[in-house]
């Protein structure tokens, strides 16, 4: 589909399946873990995606420094290649610290940045959020991916469109946040413009249907051939499918949403057969209950 917004000569390709990577940080120490992340990249690349996002909220983006942001970005970028279109994550309170941290994610050699909107405790009015994205945009220079996820700063449709005509990097919409009449209503109202992304992990196989440019959620960066498998069955009519591939996802999801779904997604992929570390406190691991509820999902998909 052709957007009819560009800026400085550029649109944003946010086409198929684009996993939000985990970041692997070190038993005891909970140091970033280089080497594994470095192997993980290397993997979903592996399994022909074109994009990689990296710390975001699947890669426990909330806890990191702009240092570490580089520092991911930059191990990832080397790990895939320049073929591969690294998005570095940034969430952030102010408008300052996401400058900040999208600078270290451009330094790093992310090519664009997928951003939440400010949130603790206040929520920014809407010239609030246009004066936001805009200023990040001038101050970083790179293409912006709004990561509209956030309950209490939920931007709705009439505010996206005015941030969408004032803030000129701004160039793409991730609706997240479960919330799936926000994706129809972004795709009525906006989707001439610029490409929607759904992050809605239990929904993907409708939100395709619904005609999504592309997906960045946590099962991507779980299982990232399969629901690159099921995009493209959607794309290709073959919605029997499509749903059988939807049936095998949603018992694992089942089990790995909640409060601590970075540290369950980690123990999911550890079952797969890769190695992706811990998460940081205070999330903490899966207790044995979650563990069992996770290896039985995934024992009847038929994944181990």
């Amino acid at each position: 589909m052709a957007f009819s917004k560009e800026f400085n000569g550029t649109q944003l390709n946010l086409r198929g399946v684009i996993p939000p990577m985990v970041t692997p940080f070190k038993e005891g120490t909970e140091e970033i873990d280089h080497d594994l992340l470095a192997l993980e990249a290397k993997y979903i690349a592996s399994t022909g995606v074109h994009s990689i996002c990296v710390t975001g909220s699947t890669g426990e983006g909330q806890g990191l420094t702009a240092e570490e942001i580089f520092s991911i970005v930059e191990t990832v970028v080397n790990a895939v290649g320049p073929d591969i279109h690294v998005i570095g994550g940034v969430i952030a309170d102010t408008t300052h610290e996401t400058i900040q941290k999208g600078l270290a994610a451009k330094r790093g050699g992310a090519k664009s940045l997928q951003i939440t909107p400010p949130h603790y405790l206040w929520a920014p009015s809407v010239e609030g959020l246009v004066q936001h994205f805009k200023q990040v945009g001038e101050a970083v220079e790179l293409p912006l991916l709004i990561y509209n996820v956030v309950p209490w700063v939920d931007i709705d449709v009439h505010a996206m469109s005015r941030i969408i005509d004032d803030a000129p990097w701004v160039l793409g919409v991730k609706q997240s946040g479960g919330d799936m009449h926000k994706v129809a209503d972004m795709m009525a109202a906006l989707h001439n413009r610029v490409p929607i992304t759904t992050g809605i992990d239990d929904l993907l196989y409708p939100t395709f249907v619904l005609g999504v440019d592309g997906v960045v959620s946590c099962l991507c960066a779980v299982f990232p051939a399969l629901t690159q498998e099921l995009f493209e069955a959607v794309q290709d009519g073959e919605h029997e499918k499509a749903k059988k591939i939807h049936d095998r996802l949603l018992p694992v999801w089942r089990t790995l949403e909640g409060n601590n779904m970075t540290a369950k997604a980690k123990y999911a992929i550890g079952l797969l057969g890769r190695e992706v570390g811990v998460s940081r406190g205070p999330i903490l691991a899966p207790d044995e209950t979650q563990k069992e509820a996770i290896r039985t999902a995934l024992q009847d998909g038929d994944f181990i």
